[in-house]
């Protein structure tokens, strides 16, 4: 989110956040920080860059959104990214990021080119 990917910050990070582990007060007080708001905002958040960051490389890589095929993997990847989908198996459950990246591949893979030549069809009625 800052833009700063310094290796050397990122481990003085993880040794600064180990080290107030072993002090009891500094756990003591983070436990009172409600966990439902926070994670709330955390997830919010995180989602959003995703999505953004996703968006954004679809920007740089020049695809086009007005073949059907692009536009159908996008618009089921943000949905079932973001919207909660799950599928369970036994005790486990596919969800989140991993299921949505899994449904993106296959839809890339299922869903045929469109024929070379053939211009994309988008109608829009108002």
């Amino acid at each position: 989110m800052t833009g700063h990917f310094n290796p050397l910050l990122m481990t003085f990070g993880a040794i600064f956040a180990i080290c107030f582990a072993f002090i009891g007060k500094v756990g003591a007080f983070l436990s009172t920080i409600p966990p439902g708001p926070v994670m709330g905002g955390v997830l919010i958040l995180l989602f959003g860059l995703i999505a953004s960051l996703g968006i954004e490389q679809m920007v740089k890589n020049q695809v086009d959104l007005t073949v059907p095929k692009n536009l159908a993997i996008l618009a089921v990847v943000l949905v079932s990214g973001i919207g909660g989908l799950f599928i369970p198996i036994g005790d486990f459950q596919l969800a989140g990021i991993g299921l949505a990246a899994i449904i993106g591949v296959v839809l890339n893979l299922i869903i045929p080119e469109p024929k070379k030549g053939e211009e994309p069809v988008v109608e829009v009625d108002f």
